[in-house]
């Protein structure tokens, strides 16, 4: 079909008489439902989990009728928590506040001790090709000793304490870091490398500029692994090297009180506080890199 003067005079006049008529469509961010979305899938999880946990407990007491040492229920458990946390009753002396501060402050002084050192032999592992096949043979070695084979070591150095705690966490999870750093490094490709040097990139500039951005995903998710580890080890290290104070240290002192319920409260916040570290925190930092290197969208 042709299209003569007068048509095109027509089309001009209709679309100059719909000036600013014209929808706008507004592209939103879908942070707020994707958010909506994981907390209602989370209140889900934890739903689960309280549902057996209920069901489990009712079992041991009442079906199985044990009725010497009960198995503490989410109610009683609960309850105490809120006692700890804003009645002011005490556990061995101290307020919860101070154990969680105890715990807290010697997995923030081991985890970062833990990831200077991963991040500096992982980036030298994984950038010299010379040196990794070397270097990962003491790193897979010391991967292989669980946690509390740290002990005897520890004793030996520190001795009883909160600084033999912190070495053992130090020890797990600088390991975890380095292994995930210099795997993360060592995944880019070796055209990219080329590429870059082709270009007159030297070695910082290739560092900098092409290496570190291309694995800083990989870097967040081997730190946030290690955090899991050290949180992990932490709580373990506290109950057999008498640090005095701490929620591991409670757990093993109210077991062996018998305060069961007293037990299972500082295990909720164990749990809560590692769902924040790594959920939450560990988590946006995630998206947040990825949505700045171009792998995700709605941040």
């Amino acid at each position: 079909m042709l299209f003569n003067g007068d048509d095109d005079a027509r089309i001009a006049k209709h679309l100059g008489s719909r000036k600013g008529q014209d929808p706008v469509i507004t592209i939103g961010s879908d942070r707020p439902a994707a958010l909506m979305r994981t907390a209602l899938t989370f209140a889900l999880g934890l739903f689960i989990v309280l549902l057996v946990w209920q069901l489990f407990a009712w079992a041991y007491n009442d079906v199985l009728d044990r009725a010497v040492l009960r198995f503490p229920a989410p109610l009683e458990t609960f309850s105490m928590l809120w006692d700890f946390l804003f009645e002011g009753r005490t556990l061995l002396g101290y307020s919860i506040y101070d154990h969680i501060m105890a715990s807290l402050g010697r997995w923030m002084v081991a985890f970062a001790l833990a990831t200077v050192v991963g991040l500096g032999m992982g980036a030298v592992l994984g950038y010299s090709t010379a040196l990794f096949p070397i270097g990962i043979v003491p790193v897979s070695v010391f991967q292989m000793i669980p946690g509390l084979a740290w002990l005897p070591i520890a004793l030996l150095l520190f001795g009883l304490g909160s600084n033999a705690a912190v070495f053992i966490i130090f020890a797990v999870s600088s390991v975890v870091i380095t292994i995930g750093v210099a795997g993360g490094i060592r995944r880019v490709p070796p055209v990219v490398v080329r590429a870059a040097r082709m270009m007159g990139a030297d070695d910082l500039t290739l560092f900098r500029k092409v290496l570190l951005p291309y694995v800083t995903v990989d870097i967040i998710n081997a730190l946030r692994v290690g955090m899991g580890s050290a949180w992990r080890v932490l709580i373990a290290a506290e109950m057999v090297v008498g640090t005095g104070i701490g929620l591991g240290y409670a757990i093993t002192m109210t077991k062996d009180l018998l305060n069961y319920v007293g037990s299972f409260a500082c295990i909720v916040i164990i749990c809560i506080i590692g769902l924040l570290l790594d959920k939450v925190l560990f988590a946006e930092i995630e998206k947040y890199a990825r949505h700045r290197l171009g792998m995700e969208e709605g941040y």
